[in-house]
């Protein structure tokens, strides 16, 4: 199971990935529909952070000075997406679809940040409960 979760977010980062090598072009269906379909990815991605974020939390992460570190990295840059997403609606709401395509992409870019540092700070605690048996 753990396997099939790996190779699953390995694929959905690789074809994000692929999706940013043409961001400079627009993408089909237009800007919105770009936008649209990026903050899909964007929902998508967090529902993946939120899993290995509360797994994280029932393995009592904090016990693991390098797990600590790696979380402590992530959460840093929480406020980066945030500030991203604000104007990625910002220019959503003033119909401004090309802005707004690309502040997407790049809240997924903070992201993807997030979930390397989660999915490292998983790997330590593992390899840590796996030593101590």
């Amino acid at each position: 199971m753990k396997k099939l979760f790996y190779i699953g977010l390995c694929l959905a980062l690789v074809t994000a990935f692929a999706g940013l090598a043409i961001a400079q072009q627009e993408p089909a269906g237009g800007y919105k529909a770009g936008y649209e379909k990026q903050m899909q990815v964007v929902a998508d991605t967090q529902a993946i952070i939120n899993s290995v974020v509360q797994w994280l939390k029932e393995h009592n992460f904090d016990k693991y000075e390098f797990a600590k570190i790696k979380v402590e990295d992530a959460f840093d840059q929480i406020p980066y997406l945030e500030d991203a997403k604000k104007k990625a609606e910002g220019f959503a709401a003033k119909g401004n679809w090309q802005q707004a395509y690309f502040w997407a992409n790049q809240v997924w870019q903070y992201q993807v940040k997030i979930a390397d540092s989660g999915l490292r700070a998983k790997q330590i605690v593992e390899d840590a409960e796996r030593a101590a048996k």
